[in-house]
């Protein structure tokens, strides 16, 4: 289902589900959605929100409509509703219509706005974000060799690339399998900690390979035990991550894009 979707409108679906599983909800609504979009997209929010305050009024707003149940485990499966559905729909026409060949997180957006009776769209344009108006921006993005480079398929702001491959030149990679972390958590509030020395503090609980994933400190791609060869391997400084294909296309062989 999933199979034209980038990493990072993967991530969204993750975040959704995550969102949906502590609402305590049966099924990933609209509100979810948008939830994830901003956990997983800040940038591009912040872009089109009004102020940074815009992002704490929705949280509040679905808080006091939502209707908490029982937390459920982010293991549970939980199935898309009805609009989400169609928004899904709506984001593989979005993608045709821009020509894009992959379905985005911009373009689950645009399906999300276009869901007009979601709780999700209606927050949105309680904030001034229309579909109309993220149509032009997403428009106005830049796609050409110049100024964009792909990543899994996906394009990915150049001078955002620069500015990562200048934090992360310093360091020494190394390929490695990507294992799980031992974490403690805090009883209290179910923070984690990767300081495994407190698992002696009985305010915390210490839970064996309990850091179940990492991600990709340039484009966020998934590394994880569970997946193929592509999520299950990586280059590692010691600390953090970097995918396959970000280690070999800007540490191995940098290539400048092309100049206009």
């Amino acid at each position: 289902m999933f199979e034209r979707y980038t990493e990072k409108a993967r991530r969204v679906i993750f975040f959704a589900r995550y969102e949906a599983s502590n609402y305590g909800s049966p099924y990933i609504e609209t509100e979810h959605l948008l939830l994830g979009l901003i956990r997983e997209t800040s940038d591009l929010m912040y872009s089109l929100l009004p102020s940074p305050t815009s992002i704490s009024k929705i949280r509040k707003q679905i808080d006091d409509q939502a209707v908490q149940g029982a937390k459920t485990s982010t293991s549970v499966d939980l199935a898309l509703s009805n609009e989400c559905k169609r928004v899904l729909e709506y984001a593989g026409e979005e993608a045709e219509r821009l020509s894009h060949k992959h379905i985005g997180s911009e373009h689950l957006l645009l399906g999300l706005l276009r869901e007009k009776g979601g709780l999700g769209a209606r927050l949105l344009n309680s904030q001034g974000v229309s579909l109309a108006r993220v149509r032009e921006f997403v428009g106005k993005r830049p796609r050409s060799a110049a100024d964009v480079v792909e990543i899994h398929g996906e394009d990915w702001p150049i001078s955002y690339v620069r500015g990562k491959l200048e934090e992360l030149g310093e360091f020494a990679w190394r390929l490695y399998p990507w294992q799980p972390s031992d974490i403690v958590v805090e009883t209290s509030s179910d923070s984690i900690s990767f300081d495994t020395t407190l698992k002696e503090d009985p305010a915390f609980k210490f839970v064996a390979g309990g850091w179940s994933r990492d991600y990709c400190s340039i484009c966020n791609w998934e590394l994880t035990i569970d997946g193929e060869s592509e999520h299950s391997t990586g280059y590692s400084n010691g600390r953090i991550w970097l995918c396959t294909e970000c280690y070999q296309k800007f540490f191995v062989l940098p290539v400048e894009p092309a100049k206009p």
